[in-house]
């Protein structure tokens, strides 16, 4: 189940299709689903029969976004439920003179709301499902199950969120990174005989705004790491040789 999130749940709109700015996503990428199939990969479906969605499925919507294209701004997308099904989507809030600061990065299996002022962009190719919100609230009535798998979502969701209020409050730089580099391991590194491999859709400039710090700063942290030997980086990837050393380095 995805660990991440700031509040989840609630984005996409029955005005989608008008005056989104995606013309091109919207061509290629729209389409009413007629295999629920793709609902197994969302946490929120887990052990529900999709037999049940049958009915639901022509409100079912699915939209493909580019890598960099943006998915969600403020105001926009305010009366459907979205679903994560692949890639990444960075979530975040800006601010004037371009500044930007990073909340969270949403999974395949991750809800989101939209009626924040947050913007959402695509770290690779997306794909995601929308639901209106009305059908979703009676989507809930006829199947109890999901409100105990929208619960727990919404738990891993709020956790992530304190988390990341905990580390901006009372972490130092570094540990913040090093804690980041844990969530990451946990979340989707690959272990290989090299070590935890996290493949990297960031720039370091969005890595450094998500634990609150400058790049200049992150640079010295990666650079201190890396002569440790304790982390090492190659071609959009860092390696890890042990979680359990890089996470306490800072303590």
């Amino acid at each position: 189940m995805a660990k991440r999130g700031v509040l989840v749940a609630v984005v996409v709109g029955n005005n989608l299709i008008v005056n989104t700015g995606y013309r091109d996503t919207i061509l290629c990428g729209v389409r009413s689903i007629k295999e629920l199939a793709h609902l197994k990969s969302v946490d929120l479906f887990s052990g529900v029969q999709l037999e049940a969605l049958n009915k639901y499925q022509d409100y079912f919507q699915e939209f493909v976004f580019d890598r960099k294209e943006t998915i969600l701004s403020p105001g926009k997308f305010d009366r459907s439920i979205l679903l994560v099904v692949e890639g990444k989507i960075r979530i975040y809030l800006a601010y004037p003179q371009g500044k930007e600061f990073t909340l969270t990065i949403l999974h395949p299996g991750d809800v989101y709301s939209g009626h924040t002022r947050a913007f959402g962009q695509a770290l690779d190719k997306v794909r995601l499902i929308t639901i209106p919100i009305e059908i979703f609230k009676e989507i809930l009535s006829s199947m109890p199950n999901l409100v105990f798998n929208l619960v727990a979502v919404l738990g891993d969701a709020l956790k992530g969120s304190m988390d990341v209020i905990e580390g901006l409050v009372f972490e130092e730089a570094g540990m913040r990174f090093t804690s980041l580099l844990a969530e990451w391991s946990r979340n989707s590194g690959v272990r290989t005989d090299d070590g935890i491999v996290i493949d990297l859709n960031l720039t370091r400039e969005e890595i450094a705004s998500m634990i609150g710090t400058s790049r200049q700063t992150l640079a010295t942290i990666i650079k201190e790491l890396t002569s440790k030997k304790l982390i090492q980086l190659a071609s959009k990837k860092i390696i890890i040789k042990d979680i359990s050393i890089v996470s306490n380095y800072y303590k």
